[in-house]
């Protein structure tokens, strides 16, 4: 092996990479450009994964709780997490992802995000799909 061919392990990091926005066009169901460009993170970004981690533990904690109440006498249903609760933390997942946008008339926030998410799964699908691009991220 030659010095030539080695590489930087900072040229390797993921993590880093994927904490510098990507803008896409969002692609309408008809193949064409919406006109909106939204900037997100990548799923190894550290933003993304200690949003995500926070997410998941605060998830955890309720349903501790909810089966710590159903063992001591609380209600016997209460440890039971609902499909609209795991839809909901799915949206939450793909909103942390999302940083930014042009071509929409409200100005940016993550409550606004999670409306989006929330609205239309079309959307939130191709936020996850780049998310989890890591060539979006990674540049040669």
């Amino acid at each position: 092996m030659t010095k030539t061919n080695l590489i930087s392990l900072k040229s390797l990091d993921a993590r880093a990479a994927a904490d510098v926005p990507f803008e896409f066009e969002y692609i309408l169901p008809s193949g064409e450009g919406s006109g909106v460009f939204l900037s997100i993170l990548g799923s190894q970004s550290k933003t993304v994964t200690e949003a995500v981690n926070r997410i998941l533990n605060e998830r955890r904690r309720m349903q501790e709780a909810a089966e710590l109440a159903a063992r001591t006498g609380g209600r016997k249903a209460a440890s039971i997490i609902s499909v609209e609760d795991d839809i909901a933390f799915g949206v939450k997942m793909t909103a942390v992802r999302l940083v930014g946008w042009r071509g929409i008339a409200e100005p940016f926030d993550a409550d606004l995000a999670l409306e989006l998410c929330e609205m239309n799964q079309d959307i939130a699908n191709q936020i996850n799909e780049r998310s989890n691009d890591l060539a979006n991220f990674m540049k040669a």
